[in-house]
């Protein structure tokens, strides 16, 4: 039950990120595609700690790409 009141906290977080008008749309392609990892994960009946690790890194590669100033 916590797992997935984490998961969902953290994509309404990303979400209310992306609705806000201050993010420019690569920077809201880039968080929407870290949502899209969390919404995968949560959809997971039962994953691993294996399955967590890898979204944990595509959601962290996806936020410093849309936050990383070029």
């Amino acid at each position: 039950m916590k797992k997935n009141k984490d998961v969902n906290a953290t994509i309404a977080e990303l979400e209310s990120l992306v609705a806000r008008s201050d993010v420019s749309p690569d920077q809201k392609k880039h968080v929407e595609k870290a949502l899209e990892e969390l919404k995968r994960l949560r959809r997971k009946p039962k994953f691993t700690q294996e399955d967590v690790f890898r979204c944990v890194r595509k959601v962290a590669e996806s936020l410093l790409d849309a936050f990383r100033k070029e």
